[in-house]
């Protein structure tokens, strides 16, 4: 924060009982892993595991690896994520992830992001608020009407689907059936997923795949006023037919469940902190902040994972080429040195500075978009449904790639 010194440098060392604590809040995603990672961070802030990952969990530590240009984006924690499926499945996860923007990095990363991110600034979303207020309020009305019903399934993995489903160009009647799909797909993301698991999250990319394949071709030959068409589109800088099927996958897959990770989150959140539940309900002007609280607070993204490019030297050790950097963004959100009092949950938080949609060249491409659906709902749920409530025990999905909630039952009531 200003004013705040400069963080201290640390060195990257080894540390046994450190390991372990990394490897049981990977593997084994506990209800609350904030305290660990304060355990963690505090035990050994840079840690050099056995098989040479360095893993960072301060702040300062994470910004600066995430804006490193000698780190970047690999796949060797995918394929050893990836070590139980057949030969044929891994060849067609990696044959698209490899020209996915989230694992390539300049010039490709940055022709790649070019082409889609005139979509994804500020003043374009923006242009969306009207149409993402009316089908919020569309799904908010039949949430009203079943007293109980889940606010995941119903609104939080609806809402991110038709929004990006409208830019891209996705039919209507396809959308409902796509959503469990998108689901499964995270799981590939999930370090304590297991090979059924990991196979489920195959089956569900190559699914979309062929799907999006198929509309990207129709697209080819009766183009629409889409982002679809967009990608299918021929010009001097024209995606092959992976790239194109790998961006639209990212954009529509991955793109959906942080968002509704976000309003889980969030509504979590205001239900464990009903001071800043009763501000936020009687304030409506800080709901930018509040978001960005939530992503704070409770980040849908726990950790991002980095490879070092060329070498070089950082906290204090000499990384080479191939070697992985864990950042523990989770960690970092709840970092004393960053922030005041972190484990409070503060709607008016100011000088915000998570990093729950990374940082860099790789910061996330969609964070004006999501941060606009989370406020689009909570301005309308709090302003029609004050007195909303938990309807019964919420369920949290057990992972950190994609940290929130199975299900959330609700009773709306004004």
């Amino acid at each position: 924060m200003a004013g705040r010194p400069p963080a201290e440098p640390v060195v990257a060392r080894a540390d046994a009982e450190a390991e372990q604590l990394f490897y049981t809040i990977m593997m084994q995603p506990v209800e609350d892993p904030y305290p660990l990672y304060h355990q963690l961070r505090d035990t050994a802030p840079a840690l050099l595991t056995g098989d040479g990952t360095l893993v960072l969990s301060r702040h300062s530590d994470c910004n600066a690896a995430l804006r490193n240009r000698s780190l970047g984006k690999g796949d060797e924690w995918l394929k050893l994520q990836l070590k139980d499926v057949s030969k044929d499945d891994l060849r067609g996860v990696m044959e698209l992830m490899q020209q996915s923007m989230i694992l390539t990095n300049p010039p490709q990363h940055t022709r790649l992001r070019r082409i889609v991110s005139s979509a994804f600034t500020g003043r374009h979303v923006e242009a969306l608020r009207d149409g993402v207020t009316r089908r919020v309020d569309g799904l908010l009305d039949r949430l009203a009407e079943r007293p109980g019903a889940d606010l995941m399934t119903e609104l939080a993995m609806p809402l991110p689907v038709s929004t990006i489903g409208d830019l891209l160009g996705i039919p209507e009647a396809d959308r409902a059936e796509l959503v469990p799909v998108i689901h499964e797909l995270g799981l590939l993301m999930e370090p304590a997923s297991g090979p059924a698991e990991i196979n489920r999250g195959v089956a569900a990319q190559t699914h979309l795949a062929t799907y999006l394949g198929g509309l990207i071709a129709e697209r080819q030959q009766r183009p629409q006023d889409d982002l679809l068409s967009r990608l299918a589109s021929t010009s001097d800088e024209a995606l092959d037919r992976t790239e194109t099927i790998a961006t639209a996958l990212l954009l529509f897959g991955a793109g959906n469940t942080p968002t509704a990770n976000l309003i889980g989150n969030g509504l979590d959140a205001l239900f464990r902190f009903p001071e800043s539940r009763r501000r936020l309900t009687e304030d409506p002007g800080l709901l930018p902040s509040a978001v960005d609280e939530m992503l704070r607070f409770d980040s849908p993204s726990q950790f991002d994972v980095f490879t070092v490019l060329q070498p070089h030297s950082f906290a204090g050790t000499d990384l080479k080429p191939g070697q992985g950097v864990m950042m523990m963004l989770g960690a970092a959100n709840h970092d004393p040195e960053r922030f005041d009092d972190p484990d409070a949950f503060d709607v008016a938080r100011k000088e915000n500075g998570h990093l729950s949609f990374a940082a860099g060249i790789h910061h996330c491409l969609g964070a004006h978009l999501a941060r606009l659906q989370a406020e689009v709902v909570f301005g309308r749920l709090l302003a029609r449904f004050p007195k909303v409530e938990p309807a019964a025990e919420a369920v949290r999905h057990p992972g950190l790639g994609n940290r929130g909630f199975d299900s959330i039952p609700v009773n709306l009531a004004a």
